[in-house]
């Protein structure tokens, strides 16, 4: 399979600059709220913009079917791509978790014993009530599907396309017939994985879903999701803000492909994206 040089997707780099901006806002909402700030747009966002992991698991799904369709189909490549994921992941992690295991080691060593110390470490824990960083539970994730990202590395290469879509909705049933069957789900079938199977699949059909015609349905449907999702307190969070997160970068891909929006405006957000 031929390789090509991969050009930039703005409009995903815009959104993932919107998805970032509402995640550091959710976590500056306490602090805001404590310095007496009472606009209740910015607090209204920030108590919802934890949402925007669900955007950036969306986005990684179709990202790294866009990265890695192209590559040999062997272990060489597939030791490549685990060395760049994990590398980029890993070496900026281990500082903050290392200033925060630190820190409360001098102020509160007591709850070090309630702390999964080797799990925070590896990112194999995803409970963020037992990680030395809480917010570090969504990069647990991401190394999850990069490891099931490196077995498609081992498809042959004739069919890759149609195995991986295969294998992305074999996934997709399996997560949806037990996850929501089992009050305690392991990550291996985490209902957050429709969410990167979700990105996966709008590469991987993207001739049939990329179309004009579906714009305006699309945005109708996101804001449905999203409205029902805070009216229920996000309960079923994969089914309300995840597929409101499917319906946005669905809707990115459309304007990037029909070139709906190009302004010299966007290139900050660009720039956000691209450092998130």
């Amino acid at each position: 399979m031929s390789s090509h040089k991969h050009h930039m997707l703005e409009n995903i780099q815009i959104l993932r600059a919107i998805a970032a901006l509402l995640v550091v806002l959710h976590h500056a909402l306490p602090h805001y709220e404590a310095m007496g700030g009472s606009l209740e747009p910015v607090k209204h966002i920030g108590a919802w913009g934890f949402t925007g992991v669900d955007i950036f698991f969306v986005i990684s799904g179709y990202i790294m079917v866009y990265t890695t369709i192209d590559k040999p189909r062997t272990l060489s490549s597939a030791k490549r791509f685990v060395k760049h994921r994990f590398f980029r992941i890993y070496l900026g992690y281990w500082p903050f978790f290392a200033v925060m295991l630190l820190a409360l080691y001098l102020t509160d060593p007591a709850r070090l014993a309630s702390l999964d110390i080797t799990g925070s470490f590896l990112l194999t824990q995803t409970d963020m009530f037992k990680l030395v960083l809480p917010v570090s539970w969504s990069l647990g994730y991401e190394v999850y599907f990069y490891l099931l990202i490196t077995l498609t590395f081992f498809l042959p290469s004739r069919y890759l396309k149609q195995l991986m879509l295969l294998w992305t909705l074999s996934g997709a049933e399996i997560i949806v017939s037990l996850a929501w069957h089992t009050p305690k789900t392991p990550i291996f079938y985490d209902p957050f994985l429709l969410e990167f199977f979700s990105g996966m699949l709008l590469y991987l059909l993207d001739k049939h879903l990329i179309r004009s015609r579906y714009l305006f349905p699309l945005i109708a449907a996101v804001f449905a999701a999203y409205s029902f999702g805070i009216v229920h307190e996000y309960k079923k969070r994969v089914l309300t803000f995840g597929s409101g997160a499917a319906g946005m970068v669905w809707i990115a891909l459309i304007l990037e492909r029909y070139r709906y929006i190009e302004h010299p405006i966007y290139r900050k957000a660009i720039s956000i994206g691209e450092r998130s």
